[in-house]
């Protein structure tokens, strides 16, 4: 996926530059000297168009190199074995590596060579110094991390100050972009931390509502869940950032959730009656009544274990938020 939105930022890139080419050199073609207010004219209509079309690769740029951050951050969470659990950490080092490609002055991360955002757009720059003789100046004023409409999209916010020049005109600006930032594809930090087995996220194919008590999630969308490894949104779950910083809080407005393989050696090894496989509840360990709020799938036909050696787990919430009839399960345990 980041290979394939590095061409897309590169192929907008020498579109840009033809574009560019095209112009500046008929505004350079020999004419009368009456003609040069025209040429001047052009000229700056060709910064004009620079302009606009830094911010718009910038875009492009932010949406890349803030995906190859969080791979960096997982992949250093990973060696140092703890979350970005202290305040403000995960905001402070993940917009740092955005933009320089470390995730502080003085911690490197291999990963991210060639891959930060002042890196990218140091490409516009000098191409446009080097083949079009336009001087570029930028500065990146601040970047802010939000999730605002999809559980499965990060959102960055980022001011960008640009100064152009060249023996015509000079022009500056400021403006706020909105980058886009996939989760999908990336590595579950809750799993990543737990080191029994590694999770990609897939966000699922079924196109249904959060999830709530009385809505038209089914036993069959469970099934497909579980076997195909899918994540869905879902208002009570946990949201990527909050893995990332392992917060627990429930209600997160953009949670989502997957279901542990309960079959696995190393999840059997630490399983017990009272934990259901909703993966937020199951990494946190959280324990519940195995006689009130867990409950065993015995409908072979959903999650198939025969019993042995565990049955598949949930807690009643999800049993009700999936409309699991009642005939399917059994408490976790009788006693």
């Amino acid at each position: 996926m980041i290979k394939n939105k590095k061409g897309v930022v590169f192929t907008v890139l020498a579109i840009v530059i033809s574009a560019l080419f095209i112009a500046i050199f008929s505004a350079r073609i020999e004419r009368p000297v009456d003609y040069k207010l025209d040429v001047i004219e052009t000229r700056i209509s060709v910064l004009n168009d620079y302009m606009n079309i830094f911010y718009d690769y910038a875009e492009q740029a932010g949406s890349i190199a803030g995906y190859s951050a969080l791979q960096a951050m997982l992949l250093e969470m990973d060696s140092r074995d703890r979350y970005y659990n202290r305040t403000d950490e995960f905001i402070s080092n993940y917009t740092y590596c955005i933009k320089y490609g470390n995730i502080t002055p003085s911690q490197s991360i291999p990963w991210m060579d060639n891959k930060s955002m002042i890196e990218y757009l140091d490409v516009m720059k000098n191409t446009a110094s080097d083949q079009l003789n336009i001087n570029s100046a930028f500065l990146i004023q601040y970047i802010n991390v939000t999730q605002t409409t999809d559980a499965f999209e990060i959102k960055l916010l980022i001011s960008i100050s640009l100064n152009i020049s060249d023996s015509y005109a000079y022009m500056a600006d400021t403006r706020v972009i909105t980058s886009t930032v996939t989760i999908n594809g990336l590595q579950d930090p809750l799993y990543l931390m737990n080191d029994i087995y590694n999770q990609t996220i897939n966000r699922t194919s079924i196109q249904k509502s959060g999830g709530e008590i009385g809505g038209n999630w089914s036993p069959e969308d469970l099934k497909q869940m579980y076997y195909n490894h899918e994540y869905r949104y879902f208002y009570d779950g946990v949201s990527f950032i909050n893995r990332m910083k392992g917060n627990f809080s429930s209600g997160d407005a953009f949670g989502i959730e997957s279901f542990v393989n309960h079959t696995h050696p190393g999840i059997l090894a630490i399983t017990n009656d009272n934990q259901s496989m909703a993966d937020y509840l199951f990494w946190q360990r959280l324990n519940m009544s195995c006689t009130k709020e867990i409950y065993e799938i015995i409908n072979y036909t959903l999650i198939n274990s025969s019993g042995s050696p565990r049955n598949f787990q949930l807690d009643y919430n999800h049993i009700k938020r999936f409309n699991i009839s009642s005939m399917d399960v059994t408490f976790a345990c009788s006693s």
